[in-house]
């Protein structure tokens, strides 16, 4: 193979992660506005309009300090690489978020999960929770 073609096949990759990671915010919004708002939503890449429930919302207020709303922005990001085993999670509130959810000690920084931790953020905050797929 020769170097052009591996250059290529990263160029092609590096798209089709971009088509994965489409429906990901523009902007994402802090808790503190989420909860402010009649009908909590972000606004994605593509045009969609995501829709926050206000039931997982005020869990997740639940789980951090008032004080604390307007410095955690949602959707929370699952990340995935193929360069990682598990998934990541990154952020201090947004790991005392998952590690509530999971009954986890609070977890620092940045924490990494594996699929049955994964498949239960995401059955607990499946409208607050999204996969970010990265590509190095």
């Amino acid at each position: 193979m020769s170097r052009g073609d591996v250059n290529r096949e990263e160029r092609l990759l590096k798209k089709q992660i971009m088509v994965l990671n489409r429906h990901l915010p523009r902007r994402r919004k802090t808790l503190k506005e989420l909860l402010g708002e009649e009908r909590p939503h972000v606004l994605g890449n593509d045009g969609t309009r995501h829709r926050f429930k206000k039931k997982e919302l005020d869990k997740i207020a639940s789980f951090i300090s008032p004080d604390k709303w307007g410095q955690l922005k949602l959707p929370l990001y699952i990340e995935i690489s193929s360069e990682m085993n598990g998934s990541r999670i990154k952020g201090k509130l947004e790991c005392r978020v998952v590690c509530r959810i999971l009954e986890k000690e609070d977890c620092g920084e940045e924490i990494y999960i594996y699929r049955a931790d994964v498949k239960v953020v995401r059955m607990e905050l499946p409208t607050t929770s999204q996969y970010i797929f990265l590509v190095k």
